[in-house]
């Protein structure tokens, strides 16, 4: 992903009796960290990668930080040291995750010590996965697909009664990962606590042969706020938009990024 730092430190407004002139430095900001960490239950390796961000106009790759020093504190307050295996990725091999505990990530760095604590949620599992012939918007019979047919995947599970519950669906179609802009699904309980869900996969239409790999992610509530601010920036009209922005971060002292800690339940499909 890349990373861009959508921060305008100075406007400058010059009033004349005809015009403004407006001078917008895109360019002058300090760099920032950004940490990407995924934490999955099981035993797992552990990956952290850390960058800084570039201007906003570059289109360089960004500058990994391969400086860092990153601990992962588990539930037993116990510090694991992840080490650099190159390229701006840190590596804590076979780590085992347990659901329902809460760990933290310290990453330093420039001098600086960024923190994220992220909740182990309580799996929740996919029960199945169904499709049906679809002729609407997507396209197929009446949907301007050409004749030919279009499926529907719908992914049903059993939201846990009492607890706030937050997802993620990622779809994997014929080994490609599905994640433009508008490929984030994402839904809470908040409304539907305890309900069983029907989640229609919108923006993955699939063909006659088409084999599809659905994972729902569990997620507790500050990564929700992540991907979910990240899902409006990108689908946003930069027209209504009076400035780009950075999607909510768990992370404190100023860094980017997320430190995510995820249950899983994975179901592969066959349309045929």
């Amino acid at each position: 992903m890349s990373h861009k730092l959508f921060f305008i430190p100075a406007i400058i407004i010059l009033l004349s009796s005809c015009q403004k002139v407006i001078d917008v430095d895109l360019n002058s900001a300090s760099p920032a960290y950004v940490i990407e960490a995924n934490l999955y239950e099981g035993t797992h390796d552990f990956h952290v990668k850390v960058t800084k961000t570039t201007s906003y106009f570059s289109s360089d790759a960004p500058p990994t930080v391969n400086d860092a020093t990153i601990t992962l504190i588990d539930q037993n307050n116990v510090s694991h040291a992840v080490p650099n295996t190159g390229n701006g990725i840190y590596t804590l091999p076979a780590f085992t995750a347990v659901n329902n505990v809460s760990y933290q990530l310290n990453v330093s760095a420039g001098g600086k010590t960024f923190s994220a604590t992220a909740k182990m949620p309580l799996p929740t599992s996919i029960d199945s996965l169904t499709y049906e012939e679809f002729g609407g918007f997507g396209g197929g019979p009446g949907g301007g697909g050409g004749g030919e047919k279009n499926f529907l995947v719908v992914t049903h599970f059993q939201d846990t009664v009492g607890i706030p519950n937050y997802y993620r669906v990622l779809v994997t179609k014929n080994d490609t990962l599905l994640n433009k802009p508008f490929d984030y699904y994402l839904v809470d309980d908040k409304i539907r606590d305890g309900q069983y869900f029907d989640a229609p996969l919108f923006t993955a239409f699939s063909k006659m042969g088409d084999t599809l790999d659905v994972e729902l992610l569990s997620m507790d509530a500050g990564v929700f706020d992540y991907f979910n601010t990240l899902s409006e920036i990108l689908t946003s009209d930069a027209n209504t938009s009076a400035a780009p922005a950075n999607p909510n971060t768990n992370f404190n002292n100023g860094a980017l990024g997320y430190f995510g800690a995820f249950t899983r339940s994975k179901k592969s499909i066959r349309i045929k």
